[in-house]
């Protein structure tokens, strides 16, 4: 069996990490998920939460926002809507995305009291809440903390 794990992360932007690693753990709709080598072959969702990724005794910590992961011959292959290391972070703008976000989850909830508001608008906002308190807590500590 092999001892390491090729790990590539790919957002619609770029390519954010092509590397070997010993292990990696992501967020799973359900909790987190621990790939080591020789894991099966899976194909699943993510949501938004931190990856933790060993090389060689060093850990290292991203956000990853939603998207899909696929493991296959010891190649984990993360596509996700954005990932972010701690230094990639804008604190000021996260807290700024998070107010606004919580105004409009405040007007959503009053006007869902006079008209039918889909929920999948309301789990947009959720998501995006999470999301910006998550990158909040990220840049604060280097690691996600609930």
């Amino acid at each position: 069996m092999a001892e390491t794990l090729h790990l590539e992360v790919v957002t619609p932007e770029k390519a954010v990490f092509s590397e070997p690693v010993n292990d990696v753990v992501l967020p799973g709709l359900l909790g987190q998920m621990d790939i080591l080598p020789g894991h099966l072959p899976i194909l699943s969702v993510l949501g938004v939460g931190e990856m933790i990724v060993t090389q060689e005794g060093k850990t290292r910590h991203f956000l990853v926002e939603q998207g899909y992961v696929e493991v296959f011959n010891d190649r984990v292959t993360v596509l996700t809507e954005g990932c972010s290391g701690v230094s990639d972070i804008d604190i000021e703008r996260a807290r700024r995305d998070l107010e606004r976000y919580e105004t409009a989850m405040v007007e959503l909830e009053e006007r869902s009291k006079n008209e039918m508001v889909p929920e999948d608008i309301f789990e947009q906002h959720r998501l995006a809440l999470k999301r910006e308190r998550m990158k909040i807590a990220f840049a604060r500590e280097g690691k996600i903390t609930e």
